[in-house]
């Protein structure tokens, strides 16, 4: 795809970010690390089969089930957009793993969907059991453009089964773009989505003390947590925004008394660990997650 159309579309794409998250799908070949609005569309409609539950629909089912059955172990909660979906192996290894570090049972919960918002991770916590636990609110520069309207949660649901298997991992069939790919996507970040997101991170700033807010109104232990990015191929070019919004993120959780996490560059990811520039496949996902497991136990946070 030449620079010339991927912009054209990336506008399209933009356009379409105020409307809600019932809007119709970005154009075909546009992937979330660019437009925002949709990390799949160009990947294979989703093998949803029997059992299978969607990204939203899992977060759902760990709410309701968790209100019926409260975390009696350590719990983490990892929230975030698609970048955060893909950054973990599943939540039992990662459960697995943070008990073989701490020698002590633990529990995960990955809530994070396509495009979510700070809106909706403070809509997720208020869901969760008051006092129990570790939330990781992911941060990103993409994270900082979304403007979908928040979904909703069935309140008051009460499910007395574990949440079903869920469609996780979107990127697993599909292997690395191409170098030259990549750098095109990051081009037409710069020259398109940088502005919208120098538009929008007041906001989107704002949403987020709120939902760290939120996070202490509920006795939850808080954390900011950078996700991963491709800097092998983005090199310098997201200085600027990485610096705009990092900054403020080291002066909120100052302000507070939280701890942000931000290890992208000593995570040992290489360019072709991601798919793109922030959706991470299974080598990367690996690295990512140990690096992460041991931030947490180091950090005191589990």
């Amino acid at each position: 795809m030449k620079l010339a159309t991927a912009v054209g579309l990336i506008v399209v794409a933009l356009t379409a970010l105020s409307a809600p998250a019932s809007a119709a799908p970005a154009p075909a070949g546009l992937p979330d690390s660019l437009s925002c609005l949709s990390d799949d569309g160009d990947l294979p409609p989703t093998p949803y089969g029997r059992g299978i539950v969607s990204d939203w629909g899992h977060v759902a089912q760990v709410a309701s089930w968790l209100r019926y059955s409260p975390p009696r172990r350590r719990a983490v909660y990892l929230i975030g957009g698609s970048a955060t979906r893909e950054s973990v192996t599943s939540e039992s290894d990662w459960a697995a793993q943070l008990s073989r570090l701490t020698g002590k049972p633990a529990a995960t919960f990955v809530c994070a969907t396509s495009c979510q918002t700070f809106v909706e991770d403070a809509l997720i916590v208020k869901d969760l059991p008051k006092d129990r636990g570790t939330v990781l609110l992911s941060v990103g520069t993409s994270r900082f453009i979304m403007l979908h309207k928040p979904a909703s949660l069935p309140q008051g649901s009460i499910r007395r089964t574990p949440p079903a298997p869920w469609y996780e991992h979107h990127y697993d069939t599909r292997t690395s773009l191409p170098y030259k790919e990549k750098r095109r996507l990051v081009a037409a970040w710069v020259s398109v989505s940088y502005p919208v997101f120098l538009e929008r991170y007041p906001d989107r700033l704002t949403e987020l003390a709120a939902a760290i807010d939120a996070c202490q109104a509920r006795g939850l232990r808080v954390a900011l947590l950078d996700m991963p990015l491709n800097m092998a191929v983005v090199g310098h070019d997201f200085d600027d925004a990485l610096a705009t919004y990092q900054k403020a993120c080291e002066d909120l959780a100052a302000q507070k008394g939280i701890r942000y996490l931000s290890f992208v560059s000593g995570a040992g990811l290489t360019g072709t660990d991601f798919f793109d520039l922030q959706h991470l496949l299974p080598p990367g996902r690996v690295k990512w997650q140990r690096r992460l497991s041991r931030e947490l136990v180091r950090k005191h946070l589990i």
